[in-house]
């Protein structure tokens, strides 16, 4: 018996809902690992109950910590501790929920979006469309960062408020306008809360303006106008008082972050290669990596870059100028992967996880093609179209499985990282430092010689390691030769009590150094 809407659409959900749960569920397994470890195992602002009303009403964002500029997403940290106390499993489960809303609220809009193109067309087939396109961002390596890392759950709230005020403002009806003062309201709202989870979320004014443009701008203008002018408020409001409430000097960001190669101008240089290693794992992602830098785009020199780059874009643009829905899908993407291109200095100039929003809006590209009319006109294509886009699911599971395998211990992240990426300063740093923490004293020691030979042997954390392995062998002479090394480089590292508070190092790691420089003789 045929299924009609809008019982599909409720079926889909539910299968969507089955099939994400379903891949995400090992990582519930996964223990704290990268950020996880310093901003939920061992922050204990976000354990205290009496700091949530801090998180809630943004005050947080004129104190000195962690994420200040991210009080949403210190407030959803807060909630989970309320729930799961420092248990990882809790925390996992809370961003597989939380990508699961978002491959819904996706869905959703893929669906009305390829709607507004064919309303007169059996919505059968455009909503099998949508969701089968949902598919593809629902398990693409490229979103298993974000999932998987509880700490990087930053860029899936963003997705949740801001997708949810753009679904929101598409219920609007400029017949009746019932309710538009609410909805008004509550689209400001989440634009808001958006951005307080990442910066990310101060697209989703542009994004929302794209779509009336595109589609809705025949209408009367009052309720699109007080929509757009109090959504661009709230991340223009939001993103002052960010600068201006930062805590200075800070004793946790103790540096600034800067452009990659120096300045802007290099900058621009480096970002199309940037973009070039976007697109190859956009579609090889086979090489994905927690930490990217120079030694990551060696292989995209500036003219390959740009070529690989009018590759794609030539072809978008005439595909754009066809089809609005491609337009929009293009349109959203360029809105949300803008923020992280380093035309502001951020921290990582590139991670997998800024593409998490980016590939929401990528994927209306395949809706298209399924829904295109050339496809729907017969069975038989869509029966095919169908079989290829589930084959092209089925392959990209193992990879994304792999990649939460990655993501369960900090051990089989930084050696993953190492390997893809031997110049990784994370990875070198870490690697040994959680093998210690695990007792695999030798292969941390080793570990540690290894990153000593490189570049990185001015990094005094580095030296604080060896310095623990060395004296857990019973080398004490070489600890303390290396701990003496350690203070040369950073003369604050003695102080325990600042290295943990500023999150620095771990109770553990200070503790056993402490006792090393208490033996030095004086």
């Amino acid at each position: 018996m045929k299924i009609r809407e809008p019982h599909l659409t409720l079926v889909l959900l539910a299968a969507l809902s089955v099939f994400v749960l379903a891949v995400f569920a090992s990582s519930l397994r996964s223990d704290f690992v990268y950020d996880s470890s310093e901003e939920i195992l061992n922050w204990d602002f976000i354990h205290d109950p009496a700091n949530i009303l801090t998180a809630v009403t943004f005050r947080v964002m004129g104190m000195d910590v962690l994420d200040f500029n991210r009080p949403v997403a210190i407030a959803s940290f807060m909630f989970d501790s309320l729930l799961w106390g420092k248990n990882p499993s809790g925390y996992h489960l809370t961003n597989n929920l939380l990508h699961l809303l978002v491959a819904c609220l996706v869905f959703l809009l893929i669906r009305h979006i390829l709607l507004l193109r064919n309303p007169s067309r059996d919505p059968t087939w455009t909503t099998l469309a949508a969701f089968l396109a949902t598919l593809i961002f629902a398990v693409h390596p490229l979103v298993t960062e974000a999932v998987c890392e509880p700490a990087n759950r930053k860029d899936i709230l963003a997705a949740v408020f801001g997708v949810g005020a753009l679904l929101l403002a598409i219920r609007h009806d400029p017949k009746t306008g019932r309710g538009d003062i609410v909805r008004i309201f509550l689209c400001c709202f989440l634009c808001l809360l958006s951005i307080g989870s990442k910066e990310v979320g101060a697209a989703f004014p542009a994004i929302l303006f794209l779509y009336w443009f595109l589609f809705r701008r025949g209408e009367p203008k009052a309720f699109w106008s007080w929509t757009l002018a109090g959504s661009t408020a709230a991340a223009i409001a939001f993103l002052i008082a960010r600068f201006a409430l930062e805590h200075r000097p800070s004793v946790i960001f103790l540096e600034p972050p800067t452009y990659p190669g120096g300045t802007l101008l290099q900058t621009l240089l480096i970002q199309p290669q940037i973009l070039a290693l976007y697109e190859f794992n956009l579609f090889w992602p086979l090489y994905l990596c927690a930490d990217y830098n120079d030694y990551s785009v060696r292989n995209f020199p500036l003219p390959l870059s740009l070529f690989l780059l009018a590759l794609l874009a030539v072809p978008l643009a005439w595909w754009s100028f066809k089809d609005r829905r491609v337009l929009f899908g293009v349109g959203f993407a360029i809105a949300s992967l803008l923020p992280v291109c380093n035309l502001v200095p951020i921290y990582h100039p590139a991670a997998d996880r800024y593409l998490y929003l980016p590939l929401a809006g990528l994927v209306l590209l395949p809706a298209a093609i399924l829904d295109s009319r050339w496809v729907a006109a017969k069975s038989s294509r869509r029966q095919i179209a169908t079989v290829l886009v589930l084959a092209l699911v089925a392959l990209l599971i193992p990879i994304t499985l792999q990649r939460e395998k990655v993501w369960s211990t900090d051990i089989a992240l930084w050696q993953d990282t190492l390997a893809l990426n031997p110049r990784s300063l994370p990875a070198r740093v870490n690697l040994p430092e959680v093998l210690l923490l695990k007792g695999r004293i030798e292969e941390a020691k080793q570990q540690s010689e290894a990153t000593l030979r490189t570049p990185y042997f001015k990094n005094p954390w580095v030296w604080v390691d060896y310095a623990i392995e060395l004296n857990r062998l019973g080398n004490h002479d070489g600890a303390q030769k290396a701990a003496r090394q350690a203070i040369h480089l950073k003369p604050d590292v003695v102080d325990a009590d600042k290295m943990v508070r500023t999150l620095q190092c771990s109770q553990k790691i200070a503790t056993e150094f402490g006792q090393i420089v208490a033996s030095l003789p004086r």
